[in-house]
């Protein structure tokens, strides 16, 4: 499959007040600038968010700047937690035990799959609560906003959202790395890639800019936060129009058109269309059958599943809950593999970027790129 380029994002007007606002300084131990805190993208919308905190066409200005205050705080700290560690590419020692980039491969490659969390190092424990703290930084703005009124908050609100879905496709693209690391069904090959692009995203979690990461995924993780269940026949077809119709990437759609004979990897893309675990869907096609119908609405998909009325979970609404969704699916999958179940044993998403590591490594192969 062609690996799809990256689509820059598609940056605010470059006006006089953010221009000046990239060196408004936050003043914790010492001085950093939001440009050293934020990607550019980020700081605009900052900016603007101070401008509109700062204007009188509103009454929330108090709480905005509340809420501005706290949170590049704390993103502040961290970010100078992360610039105090060693960089984890070089080397160095620790009494007498030296530390470099391929101790480090080593030890995820061989401890992650028993338990990520302690083979990590400090920088990487920061950089991964950094991200986590930038979804709830811009939240946090959010809320405050949505409580304003007339259409400048309405149009910092639609900002905002993206804000929130930009830090929240970073935090699910290094969950899907790290979920490489600790699969049983992966090729040490492909956790030694995987976790390279691990420690690359913890080295520039400050700037990184979300685009960066896969676009084809990206753009299906946009898509499906946008295109509502229809389940009808449960063969998708109406799901998959629609995340094309919200701009998914088709290469993402014919990458499981081309392994559609591999049940496993088809019944991960159904999960991802449908956000409903494969057991679920098995139970709702055996009461299909057995009430002789064709296809179903919600409303029966719920009642099949003893769910109650208006208890099927809704995708659409936000970055959180596309987050929900892919943990989910990740840990049916573990379960799965586990215990020896049938259904899918990675998710989707799993099985698209295993592809795209291995092809861009050819392609490096290929073309002489070391990276």
């Amino acid at each position: 499959m062609s690996r799809s380029k990256a689509s820059p994002s598609s940056p605010d007007p470059a006006t006089a007040s953010s221009l000046r606002g990239r060196g408004r300084a936050v003043p914790v131990s010492g001085s950093l600038t939001l440009a050293e805190i934020l990607t550019p993208t980020e700081v605009d919308l900052v900016v603007d968010v101070e401008a509109f905190a700062d204007s009188d066409t509103n009454d929330c200005g108090a709480n905005l700047h509340t809420a501005l205050d706290a949170g590049l705080q704390s993103l502040a700290r961290l970010s100078l937690s992360l610039a105090s560690y060693p960089s984890l590419k070089k080397s160095h020692f620790l009494g007498r035990k030296e530390r470099s980039f391929e101790s480090l491969m080593r030890t995820l490659v061989e401890g992650g799959r028993h338990g990520l969390e302690w083979v990590l190092p400090t920088k990487a424990v920061i950089a991964r609560t950094f991200g986590i703290a930038k979804v709830q930084f811009f939240m946090s703005l959010r809320y405050v906003v949505e409580a304003c009124e007339g259409p400048e908050a309405a149009a910092l609100l639609q900002r905002l959202v993206g804000a929130v879905e930009e830090a929240v496709y970073t935090r699910l693209a290094e969950e899907l790395y790290a979920s490489f690391i600790t699969s049983r069904t992966t090729s040490r090959h492909v956790k030694e890639l995987a976790a390279q692009h691990l420690v690359d995203m913890w080295e520039g979690r400050v700037g990184l800019a979300t685009h960066r990461f896969c676009p084809l995924l990206r753009s299906a993780w946009s898509a499906r936060l946008r295109a509502p269940r229809v389940f009808g026949t449960l063969l998708g077809t109406t799901e998959i129009v629609q995340l094309l119709f919200e701009d998914c990437d088709q290469e993402f759609i014919s990458f499981f058109g081309q392994h559609a004979s591999d049940s496993e990897q088809r019944q991960a893309f159904e999960e991802f269309l449908f956000d409903l675990p494969f057991e679920n869907l098995e139970r709702v096609r055996q009461r299909m059958r057995d009430d002789g119908k064709a296809c179903v609405g919600p409303r029966e998909v719920e009642r099949y599943l003893g769910f109650g009325e208006g208890k099927l979970r809704p995708l659409v609404g936000g970055g959180k809950a596309l987050y929900v969704s892919f943990r989910g699916r990740r840990v049916k999958a573990q379960y799965r593999t586990s215990m020896g179940v049938p259904g899918p044993k990675r998710t989707a998403e799993a099985y698209i970027l295993e592809a795209l590591l291995l092809e861009e490594e050819s392609l490096k192969a290929r073309t002489g790129d070391a990276g």
